[in-house]
């Protein structure tokens, strides 16, 4: 091992929105590049990688709106709120990663959605699906009602949708 493999990339990090991988469930997870194509090591043992999914998706800062709002008041009360708030509510660009991943022993299933974390999105490009992967399905492995319901619970909270959005994203999961 040279000087030059102590600064090479061995893996990449993620922060979790939902789901785990293995039986304990994490915040985040250092996936680790293995010599094997399409498996990784996470928390010691070994997964079949079998590929992810990028969503990207535009959210609102509750704390950028509330801060132009305020700020607005105090030079125009009334109008200055209304302006100053939609001035504030500028949209970002996010990008979350469904990733699929198989224990090598016992063949269970795991599902995560998550954010890069302090890894470059090139580095995730490097993770390769196992060949397994052409064979699997993920029915068993895909997100709860519950899960589903929680997240569009955070948004109606963000103030990302609204109660009627989200009143009928409840209806269509819970049928």
């Amino acid at each position: 091992m040279g000087l030059m493999d102590l600064f090479k990339t061995r893996g990449v990090v993620v922060t979790v929105i939902s789901g785990q991988i293995g039986e304990k469930k994490e915040s985040s997870y250092l996936i680790m590049y293995t010599k094997e194509k399409g498996i990784v090591n996470v928390n010691k043992k070994d997964y079949y990688f079998l590929g992810f999914s990028e969503k990207t998706i535009a959210e609102m800062s509750t704390a950028k709106t509330l801060t132009g709002a305020a700020i607005g008041t105090i030079f125009a009360p009334g109008i200055g709120t209304l302006l100053g708030g939609a001035i504030g509510a500028k949209k970002k660009k996010k990008t979350n990663y469904t990733m699929a991943f198989m224990d090598v022993e016992t063949k269970e299933k795991y599902m995560i959605e998550a954010n890069l974390f302090a890894t470059n999105q090139s580095e995730l490009k490097k993770l390769e699906a196992h060949p397994i992967a052409k064979e699997e399905t993920f029915e068993d492995a895909a997100f709860s009602s519950a899960d589903e319901l929680r997240k569009f619970k955070g948004l109606l909270d963000d103030g990302i949708i609204t109660e009627d959005e989200f009143n009928a994203k409840k209806k269509e999961l819970l049928g």
